[in-house]
């Protein structure tokens, strides 16, 4: 059997398993071991990919930077060692050929201490701003008084959905009254959302906010969870390596906010971004100080 004649053999499969994918990354990370690329992609036909020597790769090179669309042909299972100490392995489908957009537009440089539209507050010398908020009342036990970002997912994991439909945020009311919620806006880098007429949260609950109500089925929330399905994405949808979450009430005060991975408008440094499939989640609800310090990268535990 002559070489040409194999190679064909060989390559058939491939071809007959492929299957198009194309959307646009939220998360590209450099493996450690055998020159592979790990992508996670957006709609259209978004999902978890990895771009390999073998791939055939057209105009602008390998997956390069979050933002970045990518289209191509996917087939056979492969896997990303991303991290050796503690290990960290990704699994994915292997990119067969692959197009992508052009490289990244020129970042703006980074915002360093007290922003404009994030003014310092009386008494927290902090940028974030955070605070009580309209109808947060005073300190209950065991709550820090405030109205706080609790816990921010959005490294997406196969068996929790896909990014942005099954994003979420969670919100916790550790002041003493009821707080109403109507026309708050939550902000990432680019846009906001606006949370409907009629939400409000009792003292010391927590409330998941995510832009498909398909979301509350794939986590087991308690009886006394809120879950509140947007209808459409969180922002502009969360990047992975980099984004902000702003809470701001209906007079458009800042009530709490967090940045991570390549995002310091909120807080520098800002918190490191979380693995797939983990969270970033507030340490200790009952003390804010604005800071990274406040946040670890964790099993998702939603309502908890």
């Amino acid at each position: 059997m002559s070489l040409a004649v194999l190679f064909v053999l060989l390559a058939v499969p491939l071809v007959t398993h492929a299957f198009p994918f194309g959307g646009r990354a939220s998360i590209v990370l450099q493996c450690v071991h055998n020159s592979t690329i790990y992508t996670n992609l957006g709609p259209p036909r978004g999902g978890e990919y990895v771009w390999t020597t073998a791939t055939r790769t057209y105009q602008f090179g390998p997956p390069s930077h979050a933002g970045q669309w990518m289209l191509g042909l996917a087939g056979a299972p492969y896997y990303c060692l991303y991290r050796v100490a503690p290990v960290v392995i990704y699994t994915a489908v292997a990119m067969t050929m692959m197009g992508s957009s052009g490289p990244a537009a020129p970042s703006a440089p980074p915002t360093r201490g007290p922003s404009p539209t994030l003014p310092t507050l009386p008494g927290t010398g902090s940028s974030s701003g955070s605070s009580s908020g309209s109808g947060s009342g005073s300190s209950g036990s065991g709550s820090s008084g405030k109205l706080l970002v609790s816990e921010v997912y959005y490294s997406v994991d196969v068996p929790h959905g896909t990014k942005p439909a099954n994003e979420w945020i969670e919100i916790y009311n550790g002041s003493a009254n009821t707080v109403d919620l109507s026309g708050w806006r939550i902000h990432d880098n680019v846009a906001s959302s606006t949370i409907p007429a009629g939400t409000t949260l009792a003292p010391e609950k927590f409330l998941v906010i995510s832009p498909s109500a398909s979301t509350r089925d794939l986590w087991s929330l308690t009886s006394t969870t809120q879950f509140l399905a947007l209808g459409g994405t969180i922002g502009d949808g969360l990047l992975s390596t980099g984004d902000r979450i702003i809470v701001r009430n209906a007079a458009g005060t800042i009530i709490d906010a967090v940045s991570w991975g390549s995002d310091t408008f909120v807080m520098e440094p800002s918190v490191p971004y979380a693995p797939y499939g983990n969270s970033l989640t507030r340490t200790n609800l009952t003390s804010d100080t604005d800071s990274a310090n406040d946040w670890a990268s964790r099993s998702p535990s939603p309502g908890n």
